[in-house]
Order: structure tokens, then sequence, then C-alpha cells
């Protein structure tokens, strides 16, 4: 376990301050993204896909990121309802690392109706490298902070 740990923290030190800086030569870079989403508690029961896009307006070391994702449920392949994440987040960017934090609105949308599930805290932290962006997150609900708590990745790749 110990190797594991070294081993992980070297290969983060080598993306962050070794892999060639992605920043585009503009003030924004779009990025069109999948990954997957699951209980903090890992057990993968359910686990859900998710797709979308982000922008990143880059003001030097922060960069606003309003982004869209839409939830699919792995197990149903269903799209009913369909629940979509919009919402906004700051990061702070150091070299090719990032972190931050912001809202999300999820909307869920089936049988008629759309219900506002009220304003979700986000967590994100990752590494941008080359024309791609890795991402780990953490989402919980502002009513019921840590009560629910759903953690993510993703991969997007950028323009």
């Amino acid at each position: 376990m110990k190797k594991a740990v070294i081993l992980a923290v070297c290969l983060a030190t080598f993306l962050v301050f070794f892999v060639p800086s992605a920043q585009a030569a503009g003030p924004l870079n779009f990025y069109i993204r999948s990954g997957i989403v699951t209980p903090s508690d890992f057990t993968f029961n359910p686990v859900f896909g998710l797709a979308g896009a982000n922008i990143d307006f880059n003001l030097g070391a922060l960069s606003i990121s309003p982004e869209c994702d839409i939830l699919l449920n792995f197990y149903s392949f269903s799209f009913d309802p369909v629940i979509i994440l919009p919402g906004a987040l700051v990061n702070f960017n150091l070299a090719n690392f990032y972190i931050g934090a912001g809202a999300i609105v999820p909307l869920i949308i089936g049988s008629g109706y759309t219900i506002d599930a009220g304003a979700w805290f986000k967590a994100n932290a990752g590494l941008k490298f080359g024309g791609f962006k890795l991402q780990a997150f953490l989402i919980t609900p502002v009513s019921d902070f840590f009560g629910i708590t759903l953690v993510g990745a993703t991969f997007g790749a950028g323009f």
C-alpha cells in the first residue's frame, strides 16, 4: 500500500510540473467530456454515466467554468427521467493542476413536469494536459450538506 501511495504522489508531481501547459493561446477553452458518478461509499450502486460540456474562461490564475451535463442511468438505460446538471465553478489554476468549487442546480425532467432539486455544492480538482482535461469531483446538496454525497470523474477533450 505504501508503494502505491508513493507511486501516485510521484506520478501526480510529474503530471503537474512536467507536462506542457494546457492553457490555449486564447482566453477560453471549450471541453466536451464524459465520465462516471456514484455514491461516496463507492458501492457503485447505482452508477451513473455523465456526458456534457464546459467552457473555461481563463483569467490568469483563476478560471470561471460554466458547465452543463446530463446524467445517464446505466442500470435501466432509460431517459425517464432526464437529469440535467447546469452550473458554474470558479477554479484556481496552478500550472496544469486546478482546484475549485461552485454550484449546480439539478433539473429532473420527466412525466410531463420539471423538478428543480435546489442548489447543490460541487468541489472539483483535476489536471489539464495537451488538449485534455481530467477531473474528479464531489457533489452534495446545500440544504443537507454531506447528507447525500456523490463522487465522480470525467475526461474531456478541449478545443
